[in-house]
């Protein structure tokens, strides 16, 4: 993978190119972002998908870096 794929700003399709990550984990993540806003850190992605541990290629190919805007369905876009 070239880039990291930006947790907080990419769309379900973009989710899954992350290594491991289901379409099910996908969906909880567009979900939580909706009701909650931006993830923190793989800790909290962790929580999100029921305290799995989260695989060195996933954690290696997220960026959880804030941003200027979030993505269209977090609170206040």
């Amino acid at each position: 993978m070239a880039t990291k794929v930006r947790i907080n700003l990419c769309n379900l399709q973009e989710l899954l190119e992350l290594p491991g990550l289901s379409s099910p984990q996908a969906e909880a993540i567009v979900k939580f972002r909706a009701e909650h806003g931006p993830i923190r850190d793989s800790n909290q992605l962790a929580a999100i998908l029921g305290a799995w541990p989260v695989p060195e290629a996933l954690r290696d190919n997220a960026d959880f870096s804030p941003a200027e805007s979030t993505a269209p369905e977090a609170p206040g876009a």
